[in-house]
């Protein structure tokens, strides 16, 4: 009888033991749980001392739930950033063409001369339309980088988009003196796309050629791997000074184009974001005296064929 009370005694100070050591962990635990707020955005982690398997998987769900904090954190900085440098960047965009509107207002009427007051009457036109696009622009770079912007894929051709585009802008390339030249032979590859953001994207980069384009475009394609490239490559001027490396940056415009009120900076930058929402890339680089946008669609293989433009 008294082995068994030495065993009663034993197994009683060991989970006496066992109590101790687990609350001594878990007050740890309280501890650093009360500090996350403070310390977690330096990588720090709950830890334990006590190699228990309960308390071990405990710490292992609450340091998953210490990185989706992180990730939300970081997610919300960089909105934050975000933010702030789409509001400085809008009032710097909007304030040019509005402090021309309200110049040319005042022009208009302090003067009676009928061809004056049609001349400032289009500028003023022109500066609305403008305001108008960067309106859009702003609501298109907000719902992408927010992820409202819904996506509707379809197989289409990327050619005859491409061609319907840089004609409806006939008009200006030509008031330009801005020639383009289509490949005589084309991949006709259909591609999965979102059409209306497509779209967006050709418009976006013809609107950019017809601001710094010298002469002359050439469009070519070419299939690699399993997307279409679609190169569209321009002219520049040769004072022209492009950073290459920073084209798809929020905000950018080339050096010689500070004084440009038609300039947002904003165009490739959301283009590149609407064509890697299409799992697409866009890319950019400089040879000589021509710059160069690839854009890179994914190919439809099932219903692509090629044919030889008449």
């Amino acid at each position: 009888m008294e082995m068994w009370g030495w065993i009663f005694f034993l197994l009683s100070l060991a989970l006496f033991f066992y109590i101790f050591f687990i609350k001594q962990e878990i007050r740890k635990i309280q501890r650093e749980v009360k500090e996350l707020p403070t310390r977690s955005s330096y990588g720090n982690r709950l830890s334990l001392d006590f190699r228990e398997k309960t308390l071990l998987d405990l710490i292992d769900e609450l340091n998953r739930l210490v990185d989706t904090f992180e990730e939300k954190h970081r997610l919300a900085k960089n909105m934050e950033e975000n933010v702030k440098l789409t509001i400085a960047g809008l009032s710097h965009d909007l304030r040019t063409p509005l402090t021309s509107i309200h110049g040319y207002v005042q022009l208009l009427h302090a003067t009676t001369d009928d061809k004056k007051q049609t001349d400032y009457l289009m500028i003023i036109e022109h500066a609305v339309k403008r305001l108008l696009e960067m309106t859009d622009q702003f609501y298109d770079l907000a719902q992408v980088e927010t992820n409202q912007k819904q996506l509707t894929f379809v197989s289409m051709s990327l050619a005859n988009l491409v061609e319907d585009i840089f004609l409806s802008f006939y008009a200006q390339l030509l008031e330009k003196n801005i020639e383009v030249h289509f490949p005589e032979e084309v991949s006709q590859s259909q591609v999965i796309t979102d059409k209306v953001m497509l779209t967006r994207v050709l418009q976006n980069i013809v609107q950019n050629i017809l601001r710094y384009a010298k002469s002359e475009v050439v469009i070519s394609y070419q299939s690699e791997g399993d997307y279409l490239k679609l190169s569209v490559k321009n002219d520049i001027m040769a004072e022209s000074e492009i950073a290459v490396e920073k084209v798809f940056m929020r905000f950018y415009t080339e050096v010689t184009s500070r004084t440009n009120t038609e300039a947002s900076g904003l165009g490739l930058y959301l283009s590149k974001k609407l064509v890697e929402k299409m799992n697409g890339k866009l890319k950019a680089e400089l040879k000589g005296k021509w710059f160069i946008i690839h854009m890179y669609l994914p190919m439809n293989r099932i219903q692509s064929l090629s044919w030889k433009k008449e």
